[in-house]
């Protein structure tokens, strides 16, 4: 199944901009079954922190998005800092479970 993604088309390019990555390649987090989600409230709306090991890339990737309308509408996607890429790997090794 395609994920639907979305985006402010101005954010994308200042988030490629300061990050390197494109939005367009979000799904890579997404689609992962190494991905963890957390729910956060961020700026009085519910927003998801994506985490997820790729490949492509050789590292963990932080994904910042919300649902809306049956759409994921991405907000931010970076390298995850040392203490998110610490925090996902000792959930990797002590919580995960294969689906």
């Amino acid at each position: 199944m395609e994920l639907q993604l979305t985006w402010d088309q101005d954010k994308r390019q200042s988030n490629y901009l300061k990050h390197g990555l494109d939005f367009v390649n979000a799904s890579e987090v997404l689609q992962s079954v190494y991905c963890l989600n957390l729910l956060v409230q961020l700026k009085g709306e519910d927003r998801i922190i994506s985490y997820a090991y790729a490949m492509s890339y050789l590292c963990v990737l932080t994904l910042v998005h919300t649902n809306r309308y049956d759409q994921i509408r991405i907000i931010s996607f970076r390298k995850a800092n040392q203490k998110e890429a610490d925090f996902y790997f000792n959930w990797l090794e002590n919580e995960w479970h294969e689906p």
